[in-house]
């Protein structure tokens, strides 16, 4: 073999290592975005509505906590005291309840996250066979719903995402 031939064919083995890198993000980046159909249509038909974190499995907990990155779950329950603002006290959880819901293997939970910006969220998740809960997908919200139906509304309007941002 020349060196001309071995020169060609490491570029070509370099080039071709490149496009697979390529087209394995692309398919990564397709996969990261939520079906809209999926998201659409996620909160639809009958949920049992959850008003008390204890009353959330176990395992949604864990989902939960991993995709808001912290070691435990820690969320009030509605009425409960919370961080509401900036001003940092330690003894009181970042997040609060309004409502979460399930309906089979697909669970949501609704609750506000206090801070510098006090907002409203929505995640929904799913169990897989073997009981394990994965997120599926985010979004903000523009306030506490009260209802399951204010939040259908509240949520055919939010831009969703699977991106494991500030939630």
């Amino acid at each position: 073999m020349t060196c001309d031939t071995f020169r060609r064919m490491k570029c070509l083995s370099v080039l071709l290592a490149v496009i697979g890198f390529c087209c394995l993000l692309s398919g990564a980046a397709t996969q990261e975005q939520p079906s809209s159909i999926e998201t659409e249509h996620f909160l639809d038909g009958q949920f049992k509505v959850i008003s008390k974190t204890e009353d959330i499995q176990a395992n949604v907990k864990q989902a939960f906590s991993k995709i808001i990155r912290q070691p435990s779950f820690a969320m009030a329950n509605p009425g409960q005291k919370f961080q509401v603002t900036d001003v940092v006290d330690r003894t009181l959880p970042w997040r609060r309840l309004a409502f979460a819901g399930v309906q089979d293997d697909k669970w949501f939970v609704h609750y506000e996250r206090g801070g510098y910006a006090h907002s409203y969220y929505v995640l929904a998740f799913k169990a897989d066979p073997h009981g394990d809960a994965h997120f599926l997908w985010g979004c903000s919200v523009a306030d506490d719903a009260k209802t399951l139906e204010g939040l259908r509304r509240m949520v055919a309007n939010c831009q969703r995402s699977n991106a494991k941002g500030y939630w």
